[in-house]
Formats: structure tokens, sequence, C-alpha cells
């Protein structure tokens, strides 16, 4: 999608193209329930949007870091399923927040919430594996998720991305019940 955006701007002569936003808003998961109705691709097609490159490179590395963490454990066969399912469940819980609470958002976008039910996932069936981490050393992967977990958590209040941390939060939760089952 940021190919998109980069020929779009080249074409409006340098300046952000309007269509990009919309573009952006009809892949991305909305928060009225009609327009999850009719426009049923963005329950997925969220979860594979991007429109940051840091945002995009910090969630596959995450992915690709538990997710491997993950697959050893359990076997690869169950990381798609883990993802979408985790994905999902981080899209209803941004759906019910944002329609409970006060400005959470418009849409979501991103795969921060599957990615999370992985990191989630490798701590719960993995909790002692140790990860070396540059500058800091050796660190339990529990100590890990419960870091990622806990900021996720400080950050509903301070961020003007409550819902996406709602939704990382869900999917969290699915990771954490995926193993548990």
């Amino acid at each position: 999608i940021n190919l998109v955006n980069i020929l779009l701007f080249i074409i409006n002569g340098a300046k952000p193209h309007p269509f990009f936003a919309s573009m952006v808003e009809w892949l991305s998961l909305n928060r009225e329930p009609w327009l999850i109705i009719t426009r049923p691709w963005g329950i997925f097609s969220h979860m594979f949007l991007h429109t940051g490159f840091f945002h995009v490179l910090f969630n596959m590395l995450y992915l690709f870091w538990f997710g491997r963490i993950v697959a050893d454990f359990i076997g690869d066969r169950r990381i798609l399923p883990l993802y979408l399912m985790g994905g999902l469940a981080g899209a209803v819980i941004f759906v019910l927040s944002a329609n409970t609470l006060p400005n959470i958002g418009l849409y979501a976008l991103g795969a921060s919430a599957a990615v999370m039910a992985v990191v989630t996932a490798a701590g719960a069936i993995a909790p002692e594996y140790t990860i070396r981490l540059m500058f800091i050393g050796d660190v339990k992967l529990k100590y890990i998720v419960f870091v990622m977990i806990f900021l996720d958590m400080l950050s509903i209040a301070n961020s003007n991305n409550a819902g996406g941390h709602f939704a990382h939060l869900g999917g969290a939760l699915f990771g954490w019940l995926y193993i548990l089952q």
C-alpha cells in the first residue's frame, strides 16, 4: 500500500493524494457495525495493512522471532491459525471498546494484535526460554512478554491509539488461551 502511496504522491505533483486515505479506510476495520457488515473484508485485511515502515518492520520481526519459538514447540502449521484468530480476537476487542468507550478511534489496522497472540503464546508455552537482548543480556521470555503486555496496558490511557492497545491485549489474551487449550 505504501508503493501505491508513492505512486499517487508522484502523480499528484509531490503532494499527498486524498485517495490514499480513502483506500486505507476502505481496507481497515471500521468500528461501526454497519460498515463491518458492508465491508466484511476489513475483518481480515486490517491484519495485513500497515501505513508506516517501522510499524510493519517491528511487527514482522516480532512475528519471526516469537513465531520461531512457538513453531519449535507446537509446529509450523499452528502459526497461521494462531495469527489469524489472534487478529480476529483483537478485532472483536477493538470493536467492543470503540463502541463502548469514548475517544478510541474510528478504525484499526496493522498486525499487532495477531503478533501479540504469537508473542504471548511463546511466553505461555516456554516461559523459562532465555533470549539474549542487546545491551541487557539474558532475559527469560516470560519477562519480555510481561513487559510488552504491561506497556500496552499503560499506553491505553497515554496514547492516541487506545483502540489499538485494546486490540493488542485481545490478541495477547487469545494467544494465552490458545496455548492453555
